[in-house]
């Protein structure tokens, strides 16, 4: 009979915490995560470092996001994170051949961004949707280049849950899809060309964007 009686305090006590376990108005949260970054291309034109296209290798990414819940529905975070990756070209072309890699040098990409977040319900599982915006802070090292670390604008969407085991503590999954304008005005080749003579063929697939994604996982300290 005691064991019955304690088994149901402790699942009352469960409970408790599940309906109580929700996103706060006036709380601060912490979260550091870790995953891993779809990189991109940096398409032919929209960098001086390189006469063709260059991809944008895909890696492990890491950081922390801090926010403050203005209500219970609407935050509004920071966010710093960085990928080591590196810059490379993919032989897709070869017929009857294997495809590989070449690696062409490093890359840094640290996201420095301020974002709105809305979160949906009051329970334990707390979905939400992101929007916002800063800029990416981007560090190549090509050998035999001269290059310098530049900081673009970029702009983020995003999606996520946090899964609360107590009001302060609990895990959070997201993906990011990042937006970051990368043209080189200082490479105007290729963009006099494009603006001379439409004809041009390298025109029609011209982008100035690098985008790419994210998806991770962490930690979400409230309090």
């Amino acid at each position: 009979m005691r064991s019955r009686i304690a088994s149901l305090a402790l699942f009352a006590l469960l409970l408790s915490s599940a309906v109580f376990a929700q996103v706060r108005r006036g709380t601060i949260e912490i979260s550091p995560f870790a995953g891993y970054l779809f990189g991109g291309q940096f398409a032919r034109g929209t960098t001086a470092l390189f006469d063709t296209n260059a991809d944008v290798d895909d890696h492990a990414t890491y950081g922390v996001r801090l926010g403050y819940n203005v209500t219970s529905k609407f935050e509004v975070e920071l966010q710093a994170s960085r990928t080591e990756t590196a810059f490379v070209t993919h032989d897709k072309d070869r017929l009857f051949g294997a495809s590989g890699s070449s690696k062409l040098g490093d890359l840094d990409i640290d996201y420095l961004l301020a974002n709105f977040t809305f979160n949906f319900g009051h329970h334990r599982a707390v979905p939400y949707i992101t929007i916002g915006g800063g800029a990416a802070r981007l560090s190549p090292a090509v050998p035999g280049v001269k290059a310098s670390r530049e900081y673009k604008g970029t702009g983020t969407l995003g999606a996520g849950v946090k899964v609360f085991f107590n009001p302060h503590f609990g895990l959070r999954f997201d993906g990011r899809y990042y937006a970051t304008w990368i043209r080189d005005d200082n490479n105007r080749d290729r963009s006099d060309r494009c603006d001379r003579d439409h004809s041009f063929r390298d025109c029609s697939d011209r982008r100035d964007w690098l985008t790419n994604g994210d998806v991770t996982g962490g930690l979400v300290f409230a309090f």
